[in-house]
């Protein structure tokens, strides 16, 4: 009676054991089943691997738009949604180096083309431009980034001077490295597009930096002055020629008036020598009368001396 008891009590258990088991079992089932199904978000893509095989034979069937998914369970298929709209940022800082570089050994840098060290940092931003190959191709992309960003720079720093890599070649040193970096991540197939590169530090290394300096500040002191030098020179030949010109120009105006002036007097005296030839005495008369009346008009006071006045006194 008593064992019978025990064994009620051991079938109801393992009843129950049983009972929680296949709801276990369903659950799992049931999630299994429901695995398959994704929400693919706005700004992504998602790919499909099935037992690790990319699904679809056109681009179009491989890439899955934003909206819902409906793919076999995660043991069969695998889903990798791919960031299609987000701008992605990543840091290169390979040659650069924040402390002092006591010794060159463990230390960031790139050699210039005059043989000189300058230590570089950059912010490279970029976007997914084919999911398919940034899903499957590259397990790191941020390394992959470094390494050929990193590999531009040192190729590129190798071209130029170290003034110009600090000053007016820094642009084109950069638009340089982004151009060489692209076409590297696009033989490798990273399925990215770089967008901008940021030259964050561009700088000498610390030891030399402050005499480096004092010798750029000089170089643009130089600069400045010569370019003060040329403005000044620029201002003051068109005002010099404006005064010659000037100049010049009265000195005709004067020597076109006196040439004139003199033909007149020239014209004028040999009417008078023809009229004296024919009319002396009158010629005299005429003559003497207008050069006297020319001389009174000049005159500011007349006073007419009487007969017999022996003091003349002038007002």
């Amino acid at each position: 009676m008593r064992r019978t008891k025990k064994n009620g009590v051991f079938a109801d258990i393992l009843t129950s054991i049983t009972k929680y088991f296949l709801i276990l079992v369903i659950a799992v089932i049931i999630f299994i089943a429901l695995s398959g199904i994704k929400v693919v978000k706005s700004g992504e893509v998602a790919i499909v691997l099935r037992f690790g095989k990319l699904v679809g034979e056109t681009y179009e069937d491989q890439v899955h738009e934003p909206g819902l998914l409906f793919a076999f369970p995660y043991i069969i298929d695998e889903v990798i949604m791919v960031p299609t709209e987000s701008v992605m940022e990543t840091t290169v800082t390979t040659h650069y180096t924040r402390g002092e570089m006591t010794t060159l050994k463990n230390n960031g840098y790139v050699i210039t083309g005059d043989q000189n060290i300058a230590v570089i940092s950059a912010a490279v931003k970029y976007v997914v431009s084919d999911p398919v190959a940034y899903a499957l191709y590259v397990s790191d992309i941020n390394g992959l980034i470094n390494a050929f960003v990193s590999n531009a720079m040192v190729e590129h720093a190798a071209c130029i001077s170290v003034d110009e890599l600090l000053t007016s070649g820094k642009d084109s040193f950069r638009e340089n490295v982004m151009i060489d970096a692209q076409s590297k991540l696009g033989s490798a197939e990273a399925g990215i597009t770089i967008t901008t590169i940021e030259l964050t530090t561009v700088s000498m290394p610390s030891e030399v930096k402050e005499i480096y300096d004092q010798v750029n500040s000089a170089q643009i002191q130089y600069s400045t002055q010569i370019e003060q030098a040329k403005q000044y020179r620029e201002t003051l030949i068109p005002s010099a020629q404006s005064q010659a010109n000037k100049l010049i120009a009265d000195a005709n105006s004067m020597y076109s008036s006196t040439v004139a002036a003199a033909n007149n007097d020239l014209a004028e005296f040999w009417g008078l020598i023809d009229e004296y030839n024919t009319n002396p005495d009158v010629v005299k008369t005429r003559v003497y009368s207008e050069k006297v009346s020319s001389a009174i008009s000049k005159i500011g006071k007349v006073r007419v001396v009487q007969d017999g006045e022996t003091k003349i006194f002038i007002n």
